[in-house]
């Protein structure tokens, strides 16, 4: 078991010097993901997984792939110039967030092929114009973010985010279905303390216990401001510029944070 894991994590790795990128590894109990996640995607994994469900139950895992951004590029989210959002600087970073989906993309389908898994993609690619509603994109894909905190790679902040200790929220996630025991991590205790910069920096973060669902207020936010992708940012960025393990993040371009 020790093993398979170290074999997989080392060809994650090997990848990341190649693409010159730092990124996460960690490894998820099936079961306890399953548990936690809404009705929708339960069906959704069940129907990716048909005969073979009953197995994953019993000694499936999951494995998940985080790719940071460079902080540099989060620096451009909301930057106003003169009295001025620049919305070209923030386009580049969603145009890195797309990038981001698409290593992950390609490199979770050859850890699946070469391992004998299943990669579910990063994010779901539909256009915004056919979603009506936040909801419905959770047929699309199952939550990353609930992977990465049971594999033990963050937890989850205010913001609803994948929280990591090195690096903040700045990354994107993926996940491989194994039909085999691996090393797993441990869930984290949460770690925001009393630093509420995500919630102040976005009104509907903010009040998302007193609205219907903060997401759906979030994404109709996000089609207003017109910009080339369909990304915001802005709680991340607050959280990398303000939170209280702010000068533990590791910004060389040649760390793999594993």
């Amino acid at each position: 078991m020790s093993k398979k894991t170290a074999e997989i994590k080392d060809y994650f790795l090997k990848y990341l010097d190649k693409i010159n990128y730092k990124g996460f590894f960690g490894v998820a109990n099936f079961y306890s993901v399953y548990n936690h996640l809404i009705d929708e995607q339960q069906e959704k994994l069940k129907k990716i997984l048909q005969d073979q469900f009953n197995e994953f139950e019993e000694k499936g895992t999951i494995i998940s792939l985080g790719i940071c951004y460079d902080l540099k590029i989060i620096d451009y989210i909301n930057q106003i110039n003169e009295s001025v959002i620049d919305k070209e600087r923030w386009d580049m970073y969603g145009s890195e967030y797309k990038h981001i989906n698409r290593l992950l993309k390609d490199i979770s389908s050859e850890i699946a092929l070469k391992f004998n898994g299943i990669a579910i993609p990063p994010t779901t690619e539909t256009p915004s114009h056919e979603i009506n509603n936040f909801t419905d994109y959770f047929l699309k894909t199952i939550s990353h973010r609930l992977v990465a905190e049971f594999a033990g790679i963050g937890w989850r902040g205010k913001n609803e985010l994948l929280i990591t200790e090195k690096y903040g929220p700045a990354l994107r996630l993926t996940s491989i279905l194994m039909n085999m025991p691996l090393i797993q991590g441990e869930k984290m205790r949460r770690k925001c303390g009393d630093c509420r910069a995500c919630l102040d920096v976005c009104k509907f973060l903010n009040n998302k216990h007193n609205l219907k669902d903060y997401r759906e207020n979030c994404r109709k936010y996000i089609l207003s401001l017109c910009l080339n992708s369909n990304v915001c940012g802005k709680c991340i960025k607050a959280c990398i510029n303000n939170r209280i393990c702010k000068n533990t993040f590791i910004n060389s371009p040649n760390s793999k944070i594993i």
